[in-house]
């Protein structure tokens, strides 16, 4: 679905009434998730005696409570009450296998007999992993792994100062890009600024320029600004796909702009490819959109989920900059990390995505999503609302009070905001009471096992939360 399609059914929904699943019913569905979850939800009792805020993830469901997951396969994961769910959360992206699938977990137990990951040493499946990561992202012409996607976008970032000699770094209106202290700003919600920054001295992020998404002209002058003073600009780190995966959609030529910015002020562009990397398709989405970086991010779907998951690549002039000891003189970047590049993580690395291109994970992936897209927004029509799914790829999108669709640089727009945010985390709920996991009731990916069957088990329960919700 293009940019302006989006926006204009976007229009469509601000416009309509919000309408929330009411009180009584979710009252309901509360009591029917406690008597059928009785173990689970003693769980999440004793979890907040040990846990602070009682779960360590972001985008665990925590209406009426957090689900502790017995066990995993495919596209299902059951509770500790043996209770099954259909996942389309899949670890915020990073399976597209599926869960716990057998050729990835006996090649990872294969490496674990002669090898764990404290080696701390060389071993060969950093060559392996790499050498099939060039394979397929032609801009990775060196890398060095980390152990998360926060620690890689931390890495980067200093890469790039290194480099340049510049200090400025420029992201887009709420964009994720982990937690780290200096990305900290107008995270997540667009405009809001140092609202997530609670516990970071404002000096550790006063060199984070903040461009809105879409905005080319606005971009050009923050990048004319401050290329003009000493500090400079090192670099523009952007997600591919907007924000969050998409949750706000960009202009069809918007990173082609950013490119073309970035090489007439002599700025390194970075792609955040932590969702994007290995789900758009094998080249993540500098192969989708043809755009080549001059750095690239990897994340949670680099190793399946396995852990120690991140990594840093791109030109080799850039990457020679760092550092892993103490050298006196120049410009290096240090890093380090005691297990970074370790064999279980270089070796899930390299499995993943072997099996990946054997088993046509993405194209497979995309089948399922495509077909659950199209009976999605057929439920909607037939409903008459003005809901609608679009999908980039494996990557679900259905919109039904778009919290984020409002201008929320307007402040009279926040209350709104928090009403339709409430819409979403309420159907998020009604999925999760009939077996279907979602990332915030409005998003969801594919992977390779989904099947028609799952998809029509989707369907049918978001037809009941519809029935819930007055027109």
């Amino acid at each position: 679905m293009e940019y302006e399609e989006i926006q204009e059914k976007m229009k469509a929904i601000r416009e309509s009434p919000i309408n929330l699943i009411p009180d009584e019913k979710m009252a309901k569905i509360r009591k029917n998730m406690a008597e059928k979850c009785p173990i689970t939800k003693k769980m999440d009792e004793e979890m907040r005696k040990h846990i602070s805020g009682g779960t360590e993830h972001q985008l665990t469901i925590k209406d009426p409570f957090v689900l502790s997951i017995e066990r995993s396969s495919g596209t299902r994961m059951w509770d500790m009450d043996d209770n099954e769910y259909i996942d389309w959360l899949m670890s915020s992206g990073a399976c597209i296998l599926g869960h716990n699938f057998p050729p990835l977990r006996e090649e990872i137990i294969k490496v674990y007999q002669d090898l764990d990951p404290n080696i701390y040493y060389n071993n060969e499946w950093e060559i392996k992993s790499v050498e099939m990561i060039k394979k397929y992202v032609p801009s990775i012409e060196l890398m060095q792994y980390f152990q998360s996607g926060t620690e890689a976008d931390m890495a980067a970032l200093r890469i790039a100062r290194a480099f340049t000699g510049k200090e400025k770094l420029i992201k887009f209106a709420g964009s994720y890009h982990g937690w780290c202290g200096q990305l900290c700003v107008d995270m997540h919600v667009p405009f809001s600024g140092a609202m997530e920054a609670h516990g970071i001295p404002s000096g550790v992020y006063k060199n984070t320029v903040v461009v809105p998404l879409n905005d080319v002209k606005t971009l050009e002058e923050s990048l004319k600004k401050w290329t003009e003073k000493r500090s400079g600009v090192a670099a523009v780190l952007v997600d591919p796909l907007g924000s969050d995966a998409g949750g706000i959609a960009t202009k069809k030529d918007w990173l082609k702009s950013i490119r073309e910015l970035c090489d007439k002020y002599n700025v390194l562009l970075i792609f955040d490819e932590v969702i994007t990397g290995f789900r758009l398709g094998m080249g993540g989405a500098q192969e989708h959109f043809n755009i080549k970086p001059d750095l690239s991010v990897f994340g949670k779907l680099l190793t399946h989920g396995f852990p120690s998951s991140g990594a840093v690549g791109g030109r080799k002039d850039v990457m020679s900059n760092i550092t892993i000891d103490v050298e006196p003189g120049g410009n290096n970047a240090f890093v380090g990390g005691t297990l970074r590049g370790n064999p279980l993580t270089t070796a899930a690395t390299y499995w993943t995505l072997k099996l990946m291109e054997e088993h046509k994970a993405h194209e497979k992936a995309k089948k399922a999503a495509d077909d659950l897209v199209k009976k999605l927004n057929y439920l909607f029509e037939n409903d008459g609302r003005p809901y609608f799914a679009h999908n980039i790829e494996s990557i679900v999108h259905f919109e039904t009070f778009s919290p984020l669709a409002l201008d929320l640089s307007d402040l009279n727009n926040i209350d709104i905001m928090l009403k339709r945010n409430e819409g979403v985390n309420r159907i998020a709920t009604a999925l999760l009471a009939q077996g279907i996991i979602t990332k915030y009731g409005n998003r969801g990916f594919t992977c390779m096992q989904h099947t028609i069957e799952d998809n029509d088990r989707f369907i049918e329960a978001f037809e009941n939360v519809l029935q819930m919700i007055p027109k």
